[in-house]
């Protein structure tokens, strides 16, 4: 029979969290599946009595049978200590009787104690049943914003001195550790919040959930801390009041000397000569009265951010109307803007600026569907602690921006109905503490405004015309990112599909009508709701039928570009049917509306309830798909739609399709640019091929006459900090696939056995992430840990945790190749897998070739290799960050010294670069001898 000591209610009238007895228990075992004979080779264990570690035991256990190398790589146990060792049947007795009166605690306690549970059973002993609580589920509500959950990071977020990871004892010292910080932070939630969590408490492993009841028990305090409030359902923190002083203008006068900026920076910063040449640059020209344009390449370590804040500041102290809009191509670079370099700016100034960051709304929290989920949302262990972890971030979170709670997955259901949607309803109870629209009216009265180019192009006009100076950052992405600003899509298919899951919903609403009588009173909108769906599903195969026709085959295998002969003739019937199903689609959504407003949510059952949740759910997405629709309208009947590129390609699951259409130009929204900045700098690590701004000035349409250039010095001596390698037996780049792939990691799994540095490999293609992934993990996953985009988490996260290894691999594409920041010992060793050439199959590619051919232009010389150099360069502007990198490039591409551009291409890499050919079997130990040197 198993043993219990105690049971929930004794424990909990006797005994507060503060003075129990807990066990933190970390098991290493020969493998991770307890039923397929894997055995326990480690015990560790932490003995926690009044919230203090009091003692810790460690015993290396022998499995009587061989454990897999790897394995023992991890753990650091060796072959000697495991024979040595007693086996689990000597040592359980003593375990089980240690374990039987105390609360169980493990980092995935669902792992730990069924493990130990069947060892124990094994050997003739009854499972024990203890109290069990999950640090992981504890860790995930209660420190919302960690980047990762593993006991190694967590370790580090805290700042506990964690010596031996994936040794048992180390691991449950380590555990113990972070399960006190983590019930005093419990003890701390206010009584409001804690009775919210003890609703959602039940669905969390074991009896994880009976920390946040026993806490709420021992509550006292009824008043709430001075910096939080109660807003509606929730507990938020106060707003810190803006500070609208400048402040003290330590320095009014832009330091125009080198001695000046250098007395200036004092010991703060180091001078930086190609800093100092960027900020004269820019000042010289902003206070003139004719508009101007400055183009500046700036490499990494010029310190660039610095370089245009602090000239363009001097304007901003001196004309109180004047502001700086900066934007950028990410939001990750917007949030280093705002966390780092305003910062320094008003350090340096001894100004406060005001700064305001602009990004969409759907970055951000609605509390008014917030509140609508915690109500009637669907609920299950996953659900339960997201809504767990936002109601414990209401009470950190300044801002309000999702971005901050480092999810791998934004699109779920769950964030899709709680994120912000585009408008604000001055009704709300929530008005006030909105935060969108805090970030709104911050930006009417902040002097600099960051933003992004999507954001920008997509709301220019609500840039008012005193905010006359415009910092693009990044400029390098600037043209394609107002382009892509255009470009809009839907699909018939995921419409039909939204239909469908409505139509079902309202029939099970009306057949429930038995059972639940409020749903009574409900039939005639519930019946009008069904009728208007079922003419929606007509009325999307007319549309369908229609787009089909514009590819002139009856099935979509592959991008079909459609160009204005291929549309005209069907144009007037698709128009027809469009506007068909978004005036069918207005009559739903305002009957939908009408049953929501009819409905008593509170005298609904549960599960009914989370169907009328879902069925709100599927009408704002239903809402979203027709603002497509309505831009599809738009641009149709845009009689320069000939500017447009329409093309047909396949959805995300590869069957069904999508009507794509494209901006070809972006005229307009330089015109209107120009008109409301009259001062722009463009600015970038990587805009000249060489020392040619031509690629750049003609994707942006600029005349050279019009511009003033600025092409800055890199201040590394690369010839001492780094080498280009090329291995001498190569593949052909221009073969895809898993041959190219197979002989990807047969080239470099050598090199990575025989280097522990920090090692990040850059690829063209997400398909070959996967492929080459799949051999490093299988051949070094134990040894090392391998990080790959679009498979262990979002790029945000994976670059997060990367910094915090000490010997990991990132296998990246896409936005792995710029933005990042890997300094010192987060990256010493960069594998570049090809040139990174555009795949003529992507639609922008495919339109600006389209019209270069059309001028009699070769679109290869004139667009794909430039803009495959400037990424190159990118790429690796990743391994030296500061002068003291030092670094190695593995180029994997014999293109680079073997075709006819080859010299172009090195134009990518500094020119005193020093560059080796290799055998491929030498490759490693170079690399060896290189760090060792």
């Amino acid at each position: 029979m198993a043993i219990r000591t105690f049971s929930l209610l004794d424990i909990k009238g006797a005994l507060a969290l503060s003075d129990r007895s807990y066990a933190v228990v970390d098991l290493e075992t020969t493998g991770t599946q307890r039923h397929a004979g894997h055995k326990i080779i480690q015990f560790g264990c932490a003995i926690i009595h009044h919230a203090q570690i009091t003692e810790h035991i460690s015993i290396t256990i022998n499995p009587e049978r061989a454990v897999p190398r790897e394995v023992l790589a991890l753990t650091g146990i060796s072959q000697a200590s495991l024979r040595t060792g007693p086996t689990f049947d000597e040592v359980a007795p003593t375990l089980h009787q240690l374990l039987a009166d105390k609360v169980f605690i493990a980092h995935n306690v669902n792992f730990d104690l069924p493990f130990l549970n069947e060892a124990f059973e094994n050997v003739g002993l009854p499972p024990i049943e203890p109290l069990a609580y999950d640090t992981v589920e504890l860790a995930q509500v209660m420190l919302p914003q960690a980047v990762s959950y593993r006991l190694k990071d967590l370790s580090t977020f805290l700042n506990i001195v964690h010596e031996h990871p994936h040794q048992a004892d180390s691991d449950a010292i380590a555990t113990a550790k972070i399960f006190l910080l983590l019930l005093k932070q419990i003890g701390q939630l206010p009584r409001p919040v804690l009775q919210q969590m003890v609703a959602l408490s039940h669905y969390l492993s074991r009896q994880t959930g009976e920390v946040f009841e026993q806490a709420l028990h021992e509550k006292t305090a009824q008043e709430l801390p001075s910096y939080l409030q109660k807003v509606g359902e929730f507990v938020i923190r106060r707003q810190k009041p803006t500070d609208t002083t400048l402040g003290r203008h330590a320095h009014d006068h832009y330091p125009a000397t080198d001695p000046e900026k250098r007395q200036q920076f004092d010991q703060e910063l180091k001078p930086r000569p190609a800093q100092f040449a960027m900020m004269d640059f820019i000042y010289r020209y902003q206070n003139n009265e004719a508009s101007e344009k400055l183009i500046i390449e700036a490499p990494t370590g010029v310190g660039k951010s610095l370089g245009y804040l602090l000239p363009l500041s001097y304007t901003l102290t001196s004309l109180a109307k004047r502001r700086l809009v900066i934007t950028t191509s990410t939001t990750v670079l917007q949030a280093q803007l705002d966390r780092q370099a305003v910062p320094l700016l008003n350090h340096l100034r001894g100004v406060n600026f005001r700064v305001a960051m602009l990004k969409s709304a759907s970055h951000y929290l609605d509390f008014d569907r917030l509140a609508a989920y915690l109500r009637h949302g669907a609920k299950n262990r996953g659900t339960a602690i997201n809504e767990m972890r936002i109601l414990v971030w209401l009470t950190q979170t300044q801002t309000g921006d999702l971005d901050e709670l480092q999810i791998t997955n934004y699109a779920t259901e769950f964030f899709q109905s709680i994120n912000h949607l585009p408008t604000l309803v001055p009704s709300s109870q929530y008005f006030e503490a909105d935060f969108w629209r805090r970030v709104v009216s911050r930006a009417t009265s902040a002097q600099i405004v960051i933003t992004n180019n999507a954001y920008l192009a997509q709301h220019l006009d609500d840039f008012t015309s005193d905010q006359d100076m415009l910092v693009v950052d990044e400029a390098q992405h600037f043209a394609e990112d107002l382009t892509q600003s255009s470009h809009g899509y839907f699909s018939v298919m995921r419409l039909q599909n939204r239909i469908n899951q409505l139509l079902e919903l309202v029939r099970v609403l009306q057949d429930n009508n038995d059972v639940e009588p409020v749903l009574e009173r409900l039939q005639s909108p519930l019946f009008a709701c069904q009728l208007l769906l079922n003419q929606l599903i007509q009325q999307t195969q007319e549309l369908n039928d229609q787009i089909v026709l514009l590819a002139h085959q009856n099935f979509i295998r592959e991008t079909v570009y459609l160009q204005a002969e291929d549309i005209h003739p069907h144009q007037e019937a698709l128009l027809g049917a469009l506007e068909q199903v978004i005036d069918s689609l207005d009559r739903y959504l305002d009957q939908a509306i009408e049953l929501e407003e009819t409905l008593d949510h509170e005298a609904l059952k549960s599960d009914t309830a989370q169907k009328m949740m879902a069925l709100i759910f599927h009408n704002n997405q239903l809402e979203r798909l027709q603002e497509h629709l309505l831009t599809a309208v738009d641009h149709l009947q845009d009689r320069e739609f000939n500017q447009y590129g329409f093309y047909l390609n396949l959805d995300d699951d590869g069957i069904n399709y999508q009507l794509n259409w494209l901006a070809m130009s972006h005229q307009s929204l330089r015109q209107k640019i120009d008109r409301q900045f009259s001062l722009q700098i463009y600015t970038g690590a990587s805009l000249a091929v060489g020392t040619d701004f031509s690629y750049f000035l003609d994707h942006l349409n600029f005349n050279a006459h019009d511009v003033h250039c600025l092409r800055l010095q890199s201040p590394f001596l690369y010839q001492e900090k780094a080498e280009l390698l090329l291995p001498q037996e190569t593949y052909s780049p221009s073969e895809n696939g898993a041959d190219y792939d197979n002989w990807i990691s047969n080239t470099i799994l050598p090199v990575l056995r025989q280097t522990d540095k920090q090692t990040l490999i850059l690829f063209n293609s997400l398909s070959s992430i996967k492929n080459v992934y799949g051999r490093l993990q299988s051949a070094l996953g134990f040894e090392r840990e391998v990080m790959a985009q679009g498979i262990t988490g979002s790029n945000d996260k994976i670059a997060k945790r990367f910094r915090l290894a000490k010997n990991a691999i990132l296998l990246g594409s896409q936005s792995f190749w710029e933005g990042i920041d890997f300094p010192g010992e987060q990256l010493s060793l960069l594998i570049i897998t090809r040139i990174p050439f555009e795949s003529p199959k992507n639609p922008t590619t495919h339109y600006r070739n389209s019209l270069l051919k059309a001028a009699g232009i070769s679109p290869f010389n004139a667009d794909t290799l430039p803009k495959a150099i400037l990424k190159l360069k990118q790429g690796f502007g990743r391994l030296i960050r500061t002068e003291t990198d030092r670094g190695i490039v593995l180029m994997l591409d014999e293109r680079v010294v073997n075709s006819p551009y080859a010299s172009k291409v090195q134009q990518a890499f500094p020119e005193k670069l020093p560059k080796l050919i290799l055998p491929n079997q030498q490759l490693g130990h170079h690399i060896q001898d290189f760090f060792r040197d």
